[in-house]
């Protein structure tokens, strides 16, 4: 990923354009690939969790109730 990220940077941003980004979708959490993924001197990280699936109505709810 760090590849494709560098050669954007490097070879198709404009003028005035951010940073481009990288996404890296898993299915477990692996502190390992975060490790080996990024910079060690990345300082900004997101995490988020995806569900493989739409809730059912009743969990939907159950989850609204609860917040």
């Amino acid at each position: 990923m760090q590849m494709y990220a560098h050669y954007y940077e490097r070879e198709l941003m404009n003028e005035g354009d951010n940073s481009p980004i990288g996404i890296v979708l898993c299915a477990d959490k692996s502190e390992s690939v975060v490790k080996y993924t990024l910079p060690a001197n990345e300082t900004q990280v997101f995490a988020s969790k995806y569900k493989l699936y739409l809730p059912s109505e009743a969990e939907y709810i159950g989850g609204m109730k609860e917040k």
